[in-house]
């Protein structure tokens, strides 16, 4: 199985998108729960937000790849 055919079928699994949203309502709870002081804590919850839009936008690549491979051949 190709790295693109992989990325593919996990983005499109319902448990993969349920988890991605879970964590990322997990981290935007952090920050809506936040004392005024706990600056520390919504930058965390920050970089936490950009890692897993990070391993999305990964995984969007590697699923693109496919289709640009695929139109590649179809012009050969």
């Amino acid at each position: 199985m190709s790295k693109a055919y992989w990325a593919e079928i996990l983005l499109k699994d319902e448990n993969f998108q349920q988890m991605m949203e879970e964590l990322r309502s997990q981290e935007i709870a952090k920050f809506a729960t936040s004392d005024y002081g706990q600056v520390e804590v919504r930058e965390s919850a920050y970089r936490q937000l950009r890692a897993l839009e990070s391993i999305e936008t990964y995984l969007e690549g590697l699923a693109s790849d496919k289709l640009i491979e695929e139109k590649r051949l179809k012009i050969l």
